[in-house]
């Protein structure tokens, strides 16, 4: 099976702090980025994190309609850059698509 790549675009960034049992992701173009943002949020997180330090980072690259994401109570899903501004359509848009292509 072939799993295409894009090259530049969005990775997840996970964030593992010694004693928090899930990690802090942080959706980035580049590992700079995700630690710029990681470093200004640091400050506002609660005591675990403050206290405790990273022990871990991964990197991941989001899969098209199986990687999601929850904004305001609303699922997202990725569907790439090229399908849609910032990669993301809303779970009902995303089903609209997938109808609509299945209808063609």
């Amino acid at each position: 099976m072939d799993y295409p790549v894009e090259k530049h675009g969005i990775r997840f960034y996970n964030y593992y702090f010694d004693g928090v049992e899930k990690p802090i992701t942080i959706e980035a173009r580049t590992k700079t980025e995700a630690r710029q943002v990681m470093k200004s949020i640091i400050s506002k997180l609660s005591d675990k994190y403050t206290e405790s330090r990273i022990v871990g980072e991964t990197v991941t690259i989001p899969l098209r309609g199986v990687s999601e994401k929850f904004i305001k109570g609303i699922r997202y899903v990725w569907v790439g850059e090229d399908k849609a501004h910032g990669g993301w359509l809303s779970e009902d848009a995303y089903k609209r698509a997938v109808q609509m292509s299945k209808n063609r």
